[in-house]
């Protein structure tokens, strides 16, 4: 019962939940049923189960072409600069860990690319010298983003085969950017989000529903601009 409480404490004394325990509390003082509608939007877009069914179908996004790849591609994920080992972010972890993992099976180049290059050069090396791992690696450190992941890696390696890391919400646009400049491409995805082992409390509230919801919306809202510019047909 104490477990049951705290669940719903944190979630309706904690934003966003705070937000709707407010608006219902004042939509039944000011007998006001626009709070009300207002209050449940939140909720709706709090919701763990909906942010899932938003990455779904670009978290089930996958190609694999007939190719001899000649490089494995990491796609940056940011950096937490502070940090004193590890200076990427999670997702960030993540994409070059997993990177790290098939370029060493098969004996492949990596390549990092994005503008957090000198966190992401720190990570791979803790990475390397932990696991014992012999890697070819080279950071692109100028990107800003995906499509300039793909113009850059382009540059420095022509249009070579390759294999594509990178979180698998993020992997529909990736793909698409990089065909367009021509690489022959497997995707190998990481850093799901995805997960429909689902709790009671996942229907509360939750920033963790916002962020998936959030996540989904940015890369639909980006596949829309890929096809509004031609990439994308």
């Amino acid at each position: 019962m104490i477990y049951i409480l705290s669940k719903l404490v944190t979630a309706f004394l904690l934003p966003p939940g705070l937000f709707v325990t407010l608006l219902l509390l004042l939509a039944y003082l000011y007998k006001k049923r626009t709070l009300i509608f207002i209050a449940l939007l939140i909720w709706l877009f709090g919701l763990k189960p909906l942010g899932n069914l938003l990455l779904t179908p670009l978290e089930s996004f996958s190609k694999k072409e007939t190719l001899t790849p000649s490089y494995v591609v990491v796609l940056g994920g940011g950096q937490a600069s502070e940090a004193k080992n590890l200076p990427t972010s999670a997702s960030g972890t993540k994409r070059i860990l997993y990177g790290a993992i098939i370029a060493y099976q098969q004996k492949l180049p990596l390549i990092i690319t994005g503008c957090e290059g000198k966190y992401a050069k720190k990570t791979i090396e803790e990475i390397k010298k932990a696991f014992g791992l012999d890697l070819k690696y080279r950071i692109e450190a100028k990107s800003r983003d995906t499509y300039e992941n793909a113009l850059f890696t382009r540059r420095a390696i022509g249009p070579k085969p390759i294999i594509l890391v990178t979180s698998a919400y993020h992997m529909p646009r990736s793909y698409y950017l990089f065909k367009h400049f021509d690489f022959k491409i497997n995707t190998a995805a990481t850093d799901y989000k995805v997960d429909w082992d689902l709790k009671w409390q996942d229907y509360l509230p939750s920033f963790g529903g916002m962020k998936r919801i959030y996540i989904a919306l940015h890369e639909y809202l980006g596949l829309a601009s890929l096809y509004l510019r031609g990439i994308l047909k």
